[in-house]
């Protein structure tokens, strides 16, 4: 693992861990090289965008999240959705 190549995979069943996303997003965000203000930006757009799929749910069954960089942007998928920050 280095700061071009990383992957981590989480599962969230509700809404209580969504911040703790958030900071993970925004520390590897960092990681990969992005400012602390974009780090910010993106890691709030994940967090809504995490809020608004959990909120759609009717099942209380885990929802994975990727959080990865492959030589590439910074991309995480949340229930389909693909964010991506150009680091």
């Amino acid at each position: 693992m280095d700061t071009t190549t990383f992957e981590l995979i989480v599962s969230i069943e509700d809404g209580r861990f969504v911040p703790t996303i958030g900071a993970l997003v925004d520390h590897a965000a960092q990681y990969a090289g992005s400012s602390s203000a974009d780090a910010a930006s993106f890691s709030t757009a994940v967090t809504e965008a995490l809020a608004t799929a959990l909120a759609g749910r009717t099942s209380r069954a885990p929802l994975p999240v990727v959080l990865r960089r492959r030589a590439g942007p910074l991309e995480v998928v949340v229930d389909g959705q693909t964010l991506t920050l150009d680091v």
